[in-house]
């Protein structure tokens, strides 16, 4: 009984500690390499505009060099043939935050071509879509590539009581499947998929209204 207080005890001081730090650090000014999730915003070209990355206009190596190398790219193919090549970084700290990232990138279909002569692996997942990765010379052409949209994941549970602190009310709520809800900001770019069993997802990409 006393150690399952204990517990209780350090668990919400861990969510208090965790709280103070969003809403203390919500409205400081960052160096630029320590923008927050919560500050991107819409510019006058309608492009969205996160932790200073510009979606379809910011690089695979603008990327790299806030979020570091350590990264795994791959191309997945969907039944229905759409192509979608993502970067994944697995452990990055933005802002001072523990996140997964993934980019998506813009791929043309020549540059889709000169990667299928430079596979490494390819595999056809449960799900029926192909997982294709590639050798160092296709990885090393993708660093000029365009981020078409970034996913931010926290490695911290966001409520929505924490979301709305930091982001404000969203413009438009979206209801799912099995209690995922889809919070839409359109002045952020920013779509957040706010689901009780998993952890929150946030998706930044150029909306189109």
């Amino acid at each position: 009984m006393k150690e399952s207080k204990i517990i209780t005890i350090v668990l919400i001081a861990t969510g208090l500690v965790f709280s103070t730090f969003y809403l203390a650090t919500r409205n400081i000014t960052l160096p630029d390499n320590q923008a927050m999730p919560w500050q991107s915003y819409v510019n006058d070209q309608g492009e969205t505009v996160v932790f200073n990355l510009t979606m379809e206009r910011s690089t695979l190596m603008d990327a790299i060099r806030l979020f570091g190398s350590e990264s795994e790219a791959s191309l997945f193919e969907s039944n229905d043939g759409r192509k979608d090549l993502e970067v994944f970084f697995s452990s990055t700290k933005v802002g001072g935050l523990s996140a997964k990232v993934v980019l998506n990138l813009d791929l043309s279909n020549e540059q889709y071509d000169y990667f299928f002569a430079n596979i490494k692996e390819s595999m056809v997942l449960p799900t029926g879509s192909r997982k294709t990765s590639f050798n160092k010379s296709a990885e090393s052409s993708m660093f000029a590539l365009t981020i078409r949209s970034l996913t931010f994941i926290p490695r911290a549970d966001l409520s929505p009581e924490t979301i709305i602190s930091l982001f404000d009310k969203p413009n438009k709520i979206e209801l799912g499947d099995q209690g995922v809800e889809y919070w839409r900001y359109f002045k952020k770019g920013l779509r957040i998929i706010v689901d009780q069993e998993n952890k929150e997802i946030l998706e930044f990409y150029n909306m189109k209204l």
